[in-house]
């Protein structure tokens, strides 16, 4: 065969099988391309201004409730703790510790809440910050005028004697006045009946600012070191926090054992730990023991620790006046970033801020015992 012949059938055949290629191309069928459809996990969820966590939209944007508890050692277990989104606790008199858990309104309706006892006026400054429902039962005589103000809207079972039954049940638990308990379908019927606003205000103002849901705070920071265990001075109840590295959360002892929500027996524990440091003084008046109750500071600035997965830094805090919110600043003066999740806030007493205790270790701590 010639050299002319086998060229022209190599050009026939690239020809015949570009032809094929095109033809192909041109007769296949359009391939149909699906619409990817983008589900929201979180639609008509809202986070927590408590725990920064998802929750339905509609209860999210309601109103909290803070309610206050006496801490004595007789009248434990306390109610409903571990089911509050944040926890405070600041001295008293007598060298003793009261306690106002912060609910958000997804809580049982019949979940036992309490005991339930008398207001201090500090307390009422912290329940504004958050926008918060102050129940109580009982006040001081400095905590009176403060509670019959347009300051906060209150549920006082001794102020007004005709909430006492719709709100508060008493049971033989515990012996008076520290037998006084609610739950949150009876506070939602004391609201009702004082017609109280029951949604968060539009401008509200967040306290605290939360990591995002896959970016956990490790306070992988400079002057970060690793606290296993907190003991705050605390005279009375000897508290301390203990951090469980499989749970990543403290867990809360005091009297010397666990502490225990008496709704399920299970022991208090939390995924952040604020120290803020406030002065204090004494006042004229005392309580009927003959102690004299004290004034605390919430408004103005100071200093504290910040502790989150087994770790603390220093912070600083900051809160303008009684219409403010304190706000916390790590060591370089950025507002810290909270853990998801359960908050437990000590009030500690400036002039007692030395004795508070932090160990590296549980065997560190018990070592010390």
């Amino acid at each position: 065969m010639s050299k002319k012949a086998i060229i022209a059938i190599i050009i026939s055949a690239i020809v015949v099988i570009g032809g094929g290629t095109a033809a192909y191309f041109l007769l296949k069928p359009a391939e149909v391309k699906e619409d990817v459809v983008y589900v929201d996990p979180h639609a008509n969820e809202a986070k927590s201004i408590l725990t920064g966590q998802w929750m339905d939209k509609a209860i999210a944007a309601q109103r909290p409730i803070a309610v206050m508890n006496e801490n004595d050692k007789t009248n434990q277990p306390l109610f409903g703790l571990n089911h509050a989104g944040v926890i405070y606790e600041c001295p008293v008199e007598g060298s003793y510790t009261r306690l106002m858990p912060i609910y958000d309104n997804n809580i049982a309706n019949d979940m036992k809440i309490g005991n339930v006892r008398s207001c201090r006026p500090y307390y009422v400054f912290l329940a504004h910050e958050f926008d918060a429902i102050y129940v109580n039962w009982g006040q001081s005589i400095y905590a009176k005028d403060l509670l019959l103000s347009n300051y906060i809207d209150n549920i006082s079972g001794v102020l007004e004697p005709a909430l006492d039954t719709v709100v508060f049940y008493t049971t033989n638990d515990h012996p008076s006045p520290n037998n006084k308990y609610t739950n949150r379908d009876l506070i939602l019927k004391g609201v009702a009946q004082k017609g109280y606003r029951t949604l968060l205000e539009e401008n509200h103002k967040s306290k605290f600012t939360f990591a995002e849901d896959d970016q956990p705070n490790m306070l992988a920071v400079e002057g970060a070191t690793d606290c296993a265990v907190i003991k705050p001075y605390f005279f009375f109840n000897l508290p301390w926090f203990e951090y469980d590295a499989t749970t990543q959360k403290y867990k809360r002892f005091q009297f010397k054992g666990p502490m225990l929500d008496g709704v399920d027996n299970s022991q208090i524990e939390v995924d952040n730990v604020i120290f803020q440091n406030v002065d204090s003084h004494d006042l004229e008046v005392g309580d009927t023991a003959g102690s004299p109750y004290i004034e605390v500071q919430t408004m103005g600035s100071g200093t504290g620790k910040y502790f989150t997965k087994g770790k603390m830094i220093d912070i600083t805090w900051v809160r303008k006046d009684e219409n403010d919110v304190a706000k916390y600043y790590d060591p370089q003066g950025n507002e810290i970033v909270m853990n998801q999740g359960k908050t437990w806030v000590c009030l500690t007493e400036n002039k007692y801020v030395s004795k508070n205790k932090y160990y590296a270790t549980i065997e560190e701590f018990n070592a010390a015992k």
